[in-house]
Formats: structure tokens, sequence, C-alpha cells
């Protein structure tokens, strides 16, 4: 389920003809489906929310597939109607034989069953666009109207001037296939994670990789990683403890300061923890650190910490279930970019650890086709990875973030995507 989440500011745009919603679809999702169910919820005329699964197996009950639909959707309490575009290459061989039939008469019955009628639907092939329900030649030409139609509509050419771009595929979209692998990363978080093994989270090592991965985060050179193999080892290695690596997402959302406060309080890193020695480069990166962390530490709770409520370590449930108040996007944003490039020089148990981190936060910005997709790859760098396993339930519910559901707290981008 994912959250179609306007910016305020951004002037209202006009859907009249299925062309326009069909051109509408991939800059809502940010990507261009393929082999896929997608489901925009009306709440009268006006879009709701939007889910993207992938189409079923042929050997899949259908019956089940459409209450599985149908309990997505009923996360947005307000609709009263659907609309469904199929996207798919499988053969129409005749106008009144169309593609997964069975499945879309099991989804109109159990749809309507929860109060939500199937409005309208289309299929889009690569080839061509045609409306599923009719069968009129003289609206719906066979096999169809041609794809140039979609991206010559109106509301294409309008979302294009507003600067509105999507990807080929959702793999380009969530740009984490591709590797750029480090021997000497690699060799050198080995060699830190051998050294410090079972002592990230009872020395000063844990509170180090924080000042760390804030510096990473907060700083202009949170984009060239690779200039940094040392500083990028040593936190890939401590990764390893689940102590140190949840402790990284609080602070993503809520600085290093509060981070370090609420993982003393929850009793996952030591209050007054014996010194470890850094390595050089990273001793040098900590201490141009500190004075702005320091600064911080003055501060009542910077940021978006200042809206934690009860103990410290309340910190931990209110950010990985996204109830923390005002989300500071720029800074979780930016987290994205520095976990994305320490993804894409890692590998086992650091790479899951990063693909979850980024899982959690498309989870956490309503973009739930791109968090299942982050979170798939940490199980397949890492079977059975602990986190991306919970995260996985998490997204499996279809059950938009907290701060997804509101437009005050909600995550936009310049292009106003939402996948």
């Amino acid at each position: 389920m994912t959250s179609k989440a306007p910016r305020p500011d951004s002037p209202p745009i006009s859907v009249s003809t299925p062309a326009d919603i069909l051109s509408y679809v991939p800059h809502l999702l940010g990507f261009q489906p393929r082999e896929s169910l997608v489901f925009l919820t009306m709440c009268g005329k006006r879009v709701g929310a939007t889910l993207r699964l992938d189409l079923p197996p042929q050997d899949a009950d259908p019956l089940d597939y459409a209450v599985t639909v149908r309990d997505y959707l009923e996360a947005d309490s307000a609709a009263d109607g659907v609309l469904m575009v199929i996207y798919t290459d499988e053969k129409w061989p005749e106008p009144e034989a169309p593609p997964f039939a069975p499945l879309v008469h099991c989804l109109d019955l159990v749809l309507d069953t929860a109060g939500l009628e199937l409005l309208d639907g289309w299929l889009v092939s690569s080839s061509h666009w045609r409306d599923y329900f009719c069968g009129e030649g003289s609206c719906c030409p066979w096999p169809g109207h041609p794809l140039a139609d979609i991206t010559a509509s109106i509301l294409n050419a309008e979302m294009v001037y507003q600067g509105s771009t999507y990807a080929e595929s959702l793999e380009a979209a969530v740009g984490s296939a591709d590797t750029r692998r480090n021997r000497q990363i690699l060799l050198q978080t080995a060699t830190y994670t051998e050294q410090w093994h079972g002592t990230w989270d009872r020395s000063s090592l844990g509170r180090d990789c924080l000042v760390l991965w804030d510096a990473l985060i907060t700083g202009p050179e949170r984009t060239c990683v690779s200039e940094m193999p040392d500083v990028v080892a040593f936190l890939l290695a401590g990764l390893a403890s689940a102590p140190v690596r949840d402790s990284v997402i609080v602070l993503a959302a809520a600085g290093a300061v509060a981070a370090q406060e609420a993982a003393v309080d929850a009793g996952v890193l030591p209050a007054d923890p014996p010194e470890v020695e850094l390595p050089e480069a990273c001793e040098v990166l900590k201490n141009q650190a500190l004075a702005a962390q320091q600064a911080e530490a003055r501060s009542v709770r910077a940021g978006s910490a200042g809206d934690a409520t009860g103990r410290p370590a309340d910190l931990f449930r209110e950010v990985f279930l996204a109830t923390l108040g005002n989300p500071d996007w720029d800074r979780l944003d930016a987290a994205h970019t520095v976990f994305l490039g320490m993804a894409a020089v890692a590998e086992g148990q650091p790479r899951s650890a990063l693909l979850s981190m980024l899982g959690w936060l498309e989870w956490a910005r309503g973009r739930g086709s791109r968090a299942h997709h982050y979170l798939q790859e940490a199980l397949a760098e890492t079977p059975e990875y602990t986190l991306a396993e919970l995260l996985l339930t998490l997204v499996g519910t279809g059950s938009l973030s907290p701060w997804a559901r509101r437009r005050e707290t909600a995550w936009t981008s310049d292009s106003r995507r939402a996948a």
C-alpha cells in the first residue's frame, strides 16, 4: 500500500480521460509497473491510496489473492471505490477473452462485499492499452489504443512540466541492484569485525559509531563514502551488532545525541563504557564531528527528537513505528543517500542491515513497493536475517506508516512521487 501525499503548495491535477489516469500511475509510483496489478482507491472523485502488487502466478487461487487485495485496500477507511490497472504482456486473443478474467471476477465480488465498487479498469501491455471491461469496437478498437495516447495526454504533459519523472522499472527506481565491491573495504571490514567481535555494544565503539554515522549523514562527505575506506569499513563492521544497527535507525530520525540517550536508557549501550582506540581516520572524523554534536547536546532535544514523549528509551519504538512527531525528512533523505552508498560496497550481514534500514525508511515514506524490494534483497543477501523478516511482516500488513497517513508529516519529493 502506498500513500499519495501531494505537496501542500502543489496545484490540483485534473484527470479527465483514461489516458490521463494511466499516465498518472507511473508518476505516482515513481516507476513504470510491469506484470503488476495497480489499484487507486477513490473517495468520491478524490484519489486516495495506491496499491501495486505483482500479478499472481498461474496456479494461485484467485479468491485468496482477491481477499489479500481487499485487506490491503481496506486500510484506506475513507475509500468507497477502486480503479484497477493491469500491466501485463499476457496474450489477449479476442475481445471476449481478456487475461486474468477469473481473478478480476473474484476481485469484483470480494471488493463489492467490502463496500468498494470496482469503478473501472484498464489493461496496459508493452504495445497497447484498452478498457478491460469494454467490448465496443467504436470506443475500444481492437487490439487497443497506442501507448502514445498515454504519453501525449494533457496530464502527463502537466506532470512533466512540473518536473515529475519516473524510472523504467522498480529495479531502476530503487537503484541498489548495482554493487561496487571494494576489496580494501571488504578486507578491512572483516578485520574490524573479528578484532572487536562482541564488544561493539559493550565499549566506546558503539557510541563512536553513532558519532561517525551522524557525521556522514549531516556532513558534505555523505555521498563520497569511497574516499573514506577505513571509516566505511569500521561502520560496516559495527552493523553486525544489532544494538548499534538499531541505534543508527533512531539516529537517522532523531539525531546522534537523542539516539545515544535512548540507547543508554534502553540498556543496549553502556552509559560509561571502557574506551577503545579508534583507527586513525575514524578518530580524525570523530573529533571533527564532536563540536557540532556538543552543540546539539546543549539543546533540550534537537530537531524531531523534541517531539518524543516519556523515557528516552521510548524513542526506539516511536521511530521504528513512525509515530515520532514531525519527522525531519531532510535528515532522513540524507540518511537514505548514505545507506544506499554504503550498501553498494558492502556484503553479507552489513549489506543486509543497510538494505533493511532502507526498507524501513521507504515504509516510513509510504512507498511499500520499494520497501518490499529492499527487504527481499536483504534476505537474498543473508537468508533469515531477523530485522528484514520483521519489517517484511510490517510491510506485508499493507498498513501505511503513521507518518505517511498525515499530510503534515508525510514525505514528499519535488516530483510528487509516492511508490
